[in-house]
């Protein structure tokens, strides 16, 4: 309890201007079918913050993060969702755990923006991510101009981490799965890489019209390209919707992350109606069979319009999703509801070639409610996520198959205030 306390009496006497503090606490359970254990953790955290602007356009800032996670029995998680809020290089760890987050020097003119050192940066393909106590950060130099931008990073510190590593050492942390020989993947530790470079633009052409792009090209590893355009029509009170997405993935070199020079291709669809109040969206994606796509799962989120909180499609080949979402607002509550399903035909669990991680074919559903509490205490918010997975494809009754992958259930309740 004492160091529970030591969290709240930092948060609240640092966290004033020109500091800035954040705390955070998750709970967290999963469960799965007949004859398979349950998951449950807790974690609370804090991050102090000191941003500060001098001489008209710079601004320094340095961020400090407090974590201290527990489970609800004296086990070592081994749920893949639990071990989250943990540190995932240690998850026996669970005393109060540190990280420098920010250290940064940024200068800002006109529409010229570059940030240099320790960040948080949100891409495509290197993201804060969707869920857990602290997200992913980098290190290195992160910059826009007008509708461009441009970065070169040289370490990262992924979300459920404590500490920091280079580019190549950072690929690992999460399951490794297996590769295209059926045998345990051994890249974690044994890449080679100078650092990422990130170019990319998202420009508003017209008024309906928008066009995204960025490409990803990891030294000795990989080089990844993303487009997306939308374009939006006015229907009465509501906007339709219509986008179309891309990725084309080449391996570089012959390492262990992407073998034997890979290719992989992904494109996807979606069709949304929106409104002030509500909003409805049809989204279609699909990987093809010429590789593996793959994306270090400790940089980010995956893009797919199809993507769904607590699972990726990182990994696979030979994929196809559809996803169905919903979202209503109730304005006077602050509340906002979002309900989610999504069909995803994989390879097969022994088509090693396609399949790293031997996920089955499966249904998801999901519901996310979020209430703006700022009427009792500005800042302060409440989220509440529910994951359901069913298989749809043979597993042969192989636990390893099921074990927190399918025929199972998490459950998340956050608490967010910021000051």
């Amino acid at each position: 309890m004492t160091k529970y306390l030591f969290l709240l009496i930092s948060f609240t006497s640092l966290a004033q201007s020109p500091f800035y503090g954040k705390l955070r606490y998750y709970h967290m359970s999963s469960e799965n079918g007949p004859q398979l254990p349950a998951y449950a953790a807790n974690a609370i955290s804090a991050e102090i913050g000191y941003k500060h602007k001098f001489k008209k356009y710079w601004t320094a800032e340095a961020a400090s993060s407090l974590t201290s996670s527990f489970l609800n029995s004296n086990s070592v998680p081994t749920s893949r969702y639990e071990i989250g809020l943990f540190d995932q290089a240690n998850p026996s760890n669970q005393t109060l755990l540190t990280r420098i987050e920010k250290l940064n020097l940024q200068y800002a003119k006109n529409n010229f923006k570059l940030t240099v050192g320790r960040q948080v940066i949100n891409t495509p393909f290197i993201n804060p991510q969707d869920g857990r106590m602290r997200p992913s950060a980098v290190g290195g130099m992160y910059g826009q101009y007008k509708h461009w931008e441009f970065a070169y990073l040289y370490e990262m510190s992924p979300r459920g981490t404590m500490g920091w590593s280079s580019v190549a050492s950072s690929v690992g942390y999460y399951p490794v799965g297996i590769n295209t020989m059926g045998q345990k993947s051994s890249y974690a530790g044994q890449l080679k890489s100078n650092g990422i470079l990130i170019t990319g633009f998202n420009q508003q052409i017209n008024k309906s019209l928008g066009i995204k792009f960025s490409n990803l090209f990891v030294d000795q590893i990989s080089n990844t390209a993303f487009i997306q355009v939308e374009n939006q029509k006015k229907i009465g009170n509501s906007r339709l919707t219509l986008g179309i997405q891309a990725i084309k993935q080449h391996a570089l070199g012959n390492n262990l992350f992407d073998e034997k020079n890979q290719h992989a291709a992904s494109w996807g669809l979606k069709l949304a109606l929106e409104n002030k109040r509500w909003s409805t969206s049809i989204n279609f994606n699909q990987i093809s069979s010429e590789g593996r796509y793959l994306m270090p799962r400790e940089w980010g989120k995956d893009p797919f319009y199809t993507f769904m909180p607590r699972e990726r499609n990182e990994g696979f080949g030979g994929v196809k999703a559809v996803v169905i979402r919903g979202m209503y607002q109730f304005p006077k509550l602050q509340l906002k509801i979002q309900p989610s399903v999504g069909y995803f035909n994989l390879p097969t669990v022994d088509n090693y070639t396609l399949n790293k991680y031997g996920m089955p074919s499966y249904l998801q559903s999901n519901i996310e409610i979020n209430w703006d509490a700022k009427k009792i205490a500005k800042g302060l918010d409440v989220q509440f996520v529910y994951v359901n997975k069913s298989k749809r494809g043979d597993t042969g009754d192989n636990p390893k198959y099921i074990l927190n992958k399918v025929d199972m259930g998490t459950w998340n309740f956050i608490v967010n205030y910021t000051l």
